[in-house]
């Protein structure tokens, strides 16, 4: 069988590849992607104060305490004020214009902004394919990953909202949270500077469990891969967060090699594609293929495909949808784009 028949495993297979040609200059060993989650540090202290300096959007009115920094489109009686509103039998006579009555002879009453938090849910993939990179000078996905999550917590934290985050392979790992306030700022860094992969994943059943064992809707933040299953199975747990009032942000994680493999295909004499074989890191299947011009043109057909089918199930079930590359500097690149999309400001 050919990779060009596979186009949908291959998807799927691409990020656990790793070769290098072997001393007889026939064939190819394989060799299992390494663990290189734990190379550098997260999180240092320029990001963390760049971080203090944004704040987490919503774009629905879901909030439901009153510690938080955010502006809900509840009213109420803080002195922010917000708008105007005729009087009516009930209303505090205190909050009556009387400015405005001297002028028009009628009653209104002045509303103010109710200050609200949030309740932000990270959903981490945590899965075995997400623990490997294309490139020695490039974090892996999950590293990556884990560094917006961190952020994205950072600011959560830091303006009193409240977090959880959980990580997911074939099941929900442990959870940190739910917490809330700069004290756990942290124990939240340490704990997913110290969080390892949790092997195979299943993402549609990791969302309905999450979604289902939850009262309350908040903000859902999905980062992952999204090697798991086909576009109607995000489609399907993205529908249920929806109805329950969720709103959600895909994030999803991409290397370079993934979109433009290419370049980590080995060559024969006189430049010609050499046999490769590539290995699941999760199931520990293999395939091996010979990646011509037209292998490779089909696979890019392939994944623009499957790409185009996610975005376009994140459009259907609005969700926001950002898709980001591990080569892309964090500090300069994610975050304007992050601010450009609305998920910070």
């Amino acid at each position: 069988m050919t990779w060009a028949q596979l186009p949908g495993r291959i998807v799927q297979a691409l990020p656990t590849l790793r070769i290098r040609r072997n001393g007889t200059g026939h064939g190819l060993d394989v060799v299992f992607p390494q663990h290189t989650s734990a190379d550098e540090p997260l999180f240092d202290e320029a990001l963390l104060a760049r971080l203090r300096r944004l704040v987490l959007l919503s774009r629905r009115s879901i909030a439901e305490g009153l510690a938080g920094e955010h502006r809900s489109r509840r009213r109420g009686s803080s002195p922010e004020f917000a708008d105007f509103k005729s009087y009516s039998q009930g209303d505090d006579f205190r909050r009556i214009d009387w400015n405005i009555y001297s002028r028009l002879d009628e009653l209104f009453v002045r509303l103010s902004e109710v200050t609200t938090e949030l309740t932000v849910h990270i959903l981490l993939d945590a899965s075995n394919s997400m623990d490997w990179r294309s490139d020695p000078g490039l974090p892996t996905k999950f590293a990556y990953a884990r560094r917006v999550a961190g952020s994205l917590c950072y600011v959560s934290l830091w303006h009193f909202d409240r977090i959880v985050i959980a990580p997911f392979g074939r099941e929900l790992g442990p959870l940190f949270g739910p917490a809330q306030g700069r004290s756990h700022v942290m124990p939240m860094l340490t704990y997913l500077s110290t969080l390892t992969p949790l092997g195979e994943t299943d993402l549609a059943t990791s969302l309905d469990r999450y979604v289902r064992a939850r009262r309350r809707p908040g903000i859902l933040v999905l980062l992952s891969d999204l090697l798991s299953g086909e576009p109607a199975d995000l489609k399907a747990g993205l529908r249920e967060f929806r109805a329950r009032g969720w709103q959600t942000i895909v994030v999803h994680v991409v290397d370079e090699a993934e979109l433009a493999p290419a370049s980590m295909m080995p060559t024969a004499g006189g430049g010609n594609p050499a046999l490769a074989e590539l290995i699941d890191v999760e199931s520990a299947q293999r395939l091996r293929v010979t990646p011509t011009p037209h292998v490779l043109e089909r696979y890019t057909a392939a994944l623009t495909a499957w790409l185009a089918d996610i975005e376009a199930v994140c459009a259907e079930e609005e969700a926001d949808y950002l898709r980001l590359q591990t080569d892309w500097p964090f500090e300069t690149i994610v975050l304007r784009l992050l601010h450009a999309r609305g998920v910070l400001a």
